[in-house]
């Protein structure tokens, strides 16, 4: 169950923050679990994943530090289609480490 925090907090407990955009690593994160979301004034603002010291963090105002172009993260969904959980892992593994080459 995700838990409601602030932008500030996801700030200070990762140093490296994803900012995926909305809608666009649906089929890569389809077996994960968000373990946060951030909500403002207009109401839900993003859903933070956590994948050991770097969080990916997609929605309508997502505010990570490096954002991926839009190539790379279709190449990546691409890829995601029809794996199962364990092959998506490891794409989400290569996509974190391809972004933060």
């Amino acid at each position: 169950m995700k838990f409601q925090t602030t932008q500030k907090k996801v700030c200070e407990w990762y140093a490296k923050r994803i900012d995926a955009g909305n809608d666009t690593l649906q089929e890569l994160l389809r077996f994960e679990s968000p373990i946060a979301y951030t909500a403002g004034t207009y109401g839900w603002n993003a859903d933070i994943y956590s994948f050991g010291n770097v969080a990916i963090i997609t929605g309508d105002r997502p505010f990570g530090n490096v954002k991926p172009d839009y190539e790379l993260r279709r190449k990546y969904e691409r890829l995601a289609e029809g794996k199962s959980k364990e092959e998506r892992r490891k794409l989400i593994d290569e996509f974190i480490k391809e972004v933060y080459k």
